[in-house]
């Protein structure tokens, strides 16, 4: 089968911005079919194909697919692609922001809020109020029960379990 495409050169630019050349594969609309089953290409990795024009066109690796003699075929990776580039993951910034003097400030993270804070000052206030240590505990034991049911998590996540880490 690989025999009946148009074998064509590539190039891939690894994770890590090196280059490796000289792979003979296939194109397809939605694979690339690799003979050379000592290739070195991965998920993450982007296939540098040269065009008549001089142009490069990049093909997104988002799958490689093993297939050995087993299958009727020579042995062969089939690698699936976008020609679109994956998001990148977006790098946090870290802020200091300083207020002196200016009650209830709150401030979104990309209009996430950070409700720890609500949940840490819920409890000082618990622990500074004039109630008895009984009832300070009960209190602190409902708000961990609320924390813990699945409706709560499913809604607010990892900090859920972050503030029952306060408690």
């Amino acid at each position: 089968m690989m025999s009946m495409l148009t074998q064509e050169e590539i190039k891939v630019r690894k994770k890590d911005g090196s280059i490796k050349e000289g792979y003979q594969v296939a194109f397809t609309a939605t694979t690339i079919f690799v003979s050379n089953i000592s290739a070195d290409i991965q998920e993450g990795d982007v296939v540098i194909r040269k065009l008549p024009n001089g142009n490069e066109d990049l093909h997104y690796i988002t799958k490689v697919n093993y297939y050995s003699s087993k299958t009727g075929f020579p042995e062969h990776y089939q690698l699936k692609f976008t020609k679109a580039p994956p998001e990148q993951k977006m790098e946090k910034k870290v802020q200091n922001i300083n207020f002196h003097g200016t009650p209830n400030v709150q401030i979104g993270d990309h209009n996430t809020q950070n409700i720890i804070n609500v949940f840490n000052d819920l409890i000082q206030k618990i622990e500074s109020s004039s109630a008895s240590e009984a009832e300070k505990k009960a209190a602190k034991s409902l708000l961990g029960e609320f924390l813990k049911h699945p409706l709560v998590i499913s809604i607010l996540g990892s900090v859920a379990g972050a503030a029952i880490g306060l408690l």
